[in-house]
């Protein structure tokens, strides 16, 4: 029987979504609820589940453009948080009916991941069920992102990336409550759209775990770090099941125009790594980027691939 999320039980979502994804894909009912339907742009009417004798056999979660949050999300846009099957017949029937109703509000594309308040960055690599379901059903799959991963133990930043901070004029540190005005009018002058909204978000409940890079009076980079023991894991923190105890993630992270090609990234990076051994991070993830070298320079590797999947209604 067909269900609007409004109907079901998170526990049994959780427990299909176990039955579909990877271990390392795992996630927990507290997880589900928080990046669904506790999420200002879970849409409602484009979510479905099909269950049979109480269990859920198949489930879709869908989010609404970003567009009305911040800049440069393409407002005719939905996104598919995440589906989940055991039988592809019966996926067929629930996006069909998702699909039917989208293009009836005039929404002109539908992406796999990439919504705010994500799992997925893309199809994961690992999910051949699922890609494969993609492409039959006529979604254009092409273009990756990678998370990395490092154990932090032992980790040094490299000597070239600690020498920029040796400059007087250069400091890198938590920032303080007071120092929001400072943050935000970065944020406007170098990443105005999602980084803004999130790192802001973050910085007014725990504004230490935003790191700044000053140059003179002046913020010119920050990076947005968590631990285990953040209020709300996001980005590849969600993967906390595979990450372990101790985990922590770092991003979105970035300095401004004028101070690039200067390795201030590379010591914002190093400076931030740093801080989150000392606060014990074990598993560090960086998810969703392209910077295979940067990170690696930093002792990071790929560890999860992610391709993008879009579909025109």
């Amino acid at each position: 029987m067909r269900h609007s999320w409004h109907d079901i039980d998170l526990a049994g979502l959780a427990a299909a979504w176990r039955q579909f994804y990877p271990e390392r894909y795992w996630v927990d009912e507290e997880l589900l609820r928080q990046q669904t339907v506790e999420h200002p742009l879970f849409d409602w009417g484009a979510s479905l589940a099909e269950v049979v004798d109480g269990r859920v056999i198949a489930f879709l979660a869908a989010k609404r453009s970003a567009a009305s949050l911040f800049k440069g999300p393409n407002p005719d846009q939905t996104h598919i948080t995440a589906m989940g099957f055991e039988d592809p017949v019966v996926m067929v029937d629930l996006l069909a009916s998702a699909k039917a109703m989208l293009r009836q509000r005039g929404v002109a594309r539908l992406a796999f991941g990439t919504d705010h308040g994500h799992f997925f960055p893309g199809v994961p690599d690992e999910c051949a069920r699922l890609s494969s379901f993609l492409e039959v059903e006529g979604f254009e799959i092409g273009g990756e992102s990678y998370d990395v991963e490092r154990d932090m133990r032992g980790y040094e930043t490299p000597a070239w990336a600690v020498e920029p901070l040796s400059r007087p004029d250069v400091r890198v540190a938590p920032c303080q409550p007071s120092q929001l005005d400072e943050l935000d009018n970065f944020l406007l002058r170098e990443f105005p759209g999602r980084w803004r909204f999130d790192v802001l978000a973050k910085a007014a409940i725990e504004p230490h775990e935003v790191v700044l890079l000053w140059v003179g009076d002046s913020v010119e980079g920050m990076a947005y770090t968590q631990t285990w023991e953040s209020a709300k894991p996001i980005s590849g923190c969600v993967w906390r099941h595979d990450l372990g105890e101790n985990f922590g993630g770092l991003g979105p992270i970035g300095v401004s125009q004028r101070v690039r090609g200067q390795r201030l990234g590379h010591a914002l990076l190093g400076a931030s790594l740093t801080i989150l051994c000392d606060r014990g991070v074990r598993q560090c993830i960086i998810d969703w980027t392209g910077l295979l070298d940067f990170y690696g320079a930093h002792g990071f590797e790929k560890s999860r691939t992610y391709r993008y999947a879009t579909l025109a209604l």
